[in-house]
């Protein structure tokens, strides 16, 4: 199940979408991702970035960066895969 919310950038249209999670019937939980659409030879395409448990591109925008330190101390690959996130999120909305 899957319902959107609507934000809209300067220059790029992007949206977030919000993703219920549901199990066994009951809603389990929600995580988010901001969705940029474009046409490419033509067809549709998406260009998806998940943000987790944020609501808002601003949201993780603020948080990533103190989580990357945190996870470069115990988790290299981990801090690495998320720096390319939030590199590719700041591409995407400025």
């Amino acid at each position: 199940m899957c319902s959107i919310k609507n934000k809209y950038y300067i220059g790029v249209a992007i949206y977030i979408r919000a993703i219920n999670i549901e199990r066994n019937g009951e809603q389990y939980g929600t995580y988010y991702q901001a969705v940029r659409s474009y046409r490419e030879n033509g067809k549709v395409k998406q260009e998806v970035i998940h943000l987790g448990e944020y609501s808002t591109a601003e949201g993780a925008l603020e948080s990533w960066p103190q989580e990357i330190q945190e996870l470069k101390r115990t988790r290299p690959r981990q801090a690495e895969k998320l720096q390319d996130k939030l590199d590719r999120l700041r591409e995407l909305v400025s």
